[in-house]
């Protein structure tokens, strides 16, 4: 893993801390988040290797879309049948080394994939409006719940969606896409109001 005070974000060249204001009535707040925290990992399921995760990261995989399971600043991702996130804080994951060696019987893999993205959270009373906007998904609280995770498209980026509370979404697009998808969200958002923020 890069050293965090050599990694440079994919928005960190649009100067957005100078930037930072609100216009209108502030219906949305965006934040560029740092550069996420992710390693991949891939094995095939069965009740003996969750049990292994389990044993190993405290939590248990989520089995199926758009669920997603948490532990003390760790969230996993369930991306595929036999593909998950572990997302979060540098001291939250183990290393991929670790989870290779305690998951070696199940021919488990566990990549770092995280330097590949850029992450941004939209949060307010308009947010699930504006992704509305360029999402074809069921947005509704009904439908798409805090702490759903859906691989989607937003616009012309393909994303991972999650919701991390009522009013609070958290975008990860490839770091190619993340100008294009920040000019966006800026622009649908502007008829609510938009407050930026870095972090």
């Amino acid at each position: 893993m890069a050293n965090p005070a050599q990694r440079q974000g994919p928005l960190d060249h649009l100067g957005l801390a100078a930037r930072a204001q609100t216009t209108g009535e502030n219906g949305i707040q965006l934040t560029v988040l740092p550069v996420p925290h992710i390693v991949e990992l891939r094995g095939t399921w069965s009740d003996a290797f969750a049990s292994a995760v389990h044993q190993a990261l405290g939590v248990k995989l989520p089995a199926a879309s758009p669920d997603t399971a948490k532990s003390d600043g760790l969230t996993v991702f369930w991306m595929g049948p036999d593909r998950w996130w572990l997302v979060g804080d540098g001291a939250a994951l183990p290393s991929v080394n670790e989870l290779r060696q305690n998951l070696a019987a199940f021919n488990a893999a566990a990549v770092e994939v995280g330097d590949a993205f850029a992450a941004v959270e939209i949060a307010g009373p308009k947010s699930r409006d504006v992704l509305a906007k360029g999402c074809t998904l069921d947005l509704h609280p009904k439908v798409f719940r805090t702490g759903s995770v859906v691989q989607t498209n937003l616009a012309k980026a393909q994303i991972v969606l999650y919701q991390r509370d009522q009013l609070a979404y958290r975008v990860f697009a490839r770091r190619s896409f993340a100008e294009y998808l920040w000019t966006w969200l800026e622009d649908a958002g502007m008829e609510y109001g938009v407050s930026i923020e870095t972090v």
